[in-house]
């Protein structure tokens, strides 16, 4: 993910931010945005992001996430337990005779039980790179300092409305 731009809406104490951003460059590449659900609703997104650059409320700052982060995430999202929906449903069709079930019941039954395995053991890893901070975006730089904090999303909105809003 390139740097992106933001405004900062609130501060926590414990060194995160929440960012509100635009989410139209995200979709502006995409074929079927004008007819995507999603992109009706709002054009604004709103993320935990970690503070590293010590942004104050209304500054609008530039943030970052590893591309190679979010695609490795996606493909352990999906290879992950779809391996094991598979290798379960294996499983139980070579272990069919043994259990005396329909080779496709137990092909059925151990390959839901390896899908849900495949999420158990997907949610232990998650955890453990949680902790890493990999996939956590970072605020690397105040592109605009803020003359006065915004108190509220609502000011967010108005400024962005009339064309003041990053993108």
């Amino acid at each position: 993910m390139p740097l992106k731009k933001g405004i900062v809406v609130s501060i926590d104490r414990d060194g995160w931010a929440e960012v509100v951003t635009d989410k139209m460059d995200a979709c502006a590449d995409c074929v079927t945005a004008r007819n995507c659900p999603t992109s009706c609703r709002s054009t604004r997104v709103a993320t935990r992001v970690f503070n590293k650059a010590g942004a104050r409320e209304g500054d609008m700052v530039s943030i970052y996430l590893s591309a190679g982060s979010v695609l490795q995430s996606a493909a352990l999202l999906y290879l992950i337990p779809v391996f094991c929906l598979i290798m379960g449903a294996f499983t139980g069709a070579g272990l069919n005779e043994q259990l005396a079930l329909n080779e496709s019941v137990s092909a059925l039954i151990f390959g839901l039980a390896g899908l849900f395995v495949g999420f158990i053991f997907l949610a232990m890893l998650s955890r453990r790179i949680s902790t890493k901070n990999r996939l956590t975006p970072i605020i690397t730089h105040i592109v605009i300092p803020a003359k006065e904090p915004v108190r509220s999303s609502t000011a967010i909105q108005n400024s962005c409305d009339t064309g003041a809003c990053p993108g």
